[in-house]
């Protein structure tokens, strides 16, 4: 009796295997493609971007709208880079005593070295400083006429000319050797084409009863000048100054050594 019914439950396992396989579709190879539901993030990928920028309406283009650093004598451009103006005003102000210098291209000032212009091609306005002066170093407002005003600051350096010798205010030179002094003029606000050496206060000559001078003056955005003096003696020991117009000068002291001991003049 067992036999007989192992026969007969693996019968039934079999017509279950063959009615579940003739329920399922074959699988064939069509050639076509198989096309994949898409998903709602699919379709929004492929949703033009139509939203406007949040920036709309006048602005201020800080890229190029920085602070300015100019030489002291010279004429300072500061420059706002208004974007979309439309019909506003445009308006610079002096910050430390919030006087109103310009609007659009005309100007609020007695001051004549104060004036505003317009770049069509860039959209700027230019606030022109001529002749800057050390009171007109500091913060400048440009304000464009929207309600509330929009404002961006742009801060003026002003850079005084120096006067330096090189190799520091002491310089040793051994007897019957050759004085090499060199001085620097440098942020000067035009090339200083008049430029002295004095010697203890008396200006020094190349053609000088002396001889053996050479000044050498090289103009530029640094001006370079040199002063030779061959064959060094002891007079020529004492106060070197380098004086050019327009810039403070620069004093050295030259100590001509003889032997182990300086020769100190004034």
């Amino acid at each position: 009796m067992k036999p007989r019914a192992s026969s007969s439950f693996f019968n039934l396992l079999t017509a279950l295997a063959i009615v579940v396989s003739s329920s399922v579709a074959p699988v064939t190879d069509t050639g076509q493609e198989i096309k994949i539901p898409r998903t709602k993030e699919d379709h929004l990928e492929d949703t033009p971007n139509t939203m406007e920028p949040f920036w709309k309406g006048p602005r201020v283009d800080t890229l190029h709208s920085g602070n300015v650093s100019t030489v002291l004598g010279r004429t300072a451009s500061l420059r706002c880079r208004v974007l979309d103006r439309g019909n506003k005003t445009v308006s610079w102000i002096r910050h430390r005593d919030l006087h109103l210098l310009t609007v659009d291209q005309y100007t609020y000032t007695s001051d004549q070295r104060f004036q505003a212009i317009y770049e069509p091609s860039t959209g700027d306005w230019v606030l022109l400083i001529g002749s800057v002066q050390s009171r007109d170093r500091g913060v400048y407002e440009c304000q464009i006429g929207t309600t509330p005003p929009i404002s961006h600051f742009v801060t003026l350096h002003i850079m005084e000319p120096r006067t330096e010798i090189l190799g520091g205010d002491d310089l040793h030179i051994n007897l019957g050797s050759t004085i090499n002094l060199t001085c620097l003029v440098m942020y000067h606000a035009r090339s200083p084409y008049t430029l002295v050496w004095l010697h203890k206060g008396k200006e020094v000559h190349y053609n000088s009863a002396r001889g053996g001078v050479t000044v050498l003056t090289e103009a530029g955005e640094v001006t370079r000048s040199a002063l030779l003096i061959q064959k060094a003696t002891l007079e020529d020991a004492g106060n070197y100054t380098c004086k050019p117009k327009g810039a403070a000068p620069a004093t050295a002291r030259v100590h001509v050594l003889h032997g182990n001991h300086a020769m100190k003049q004034c």
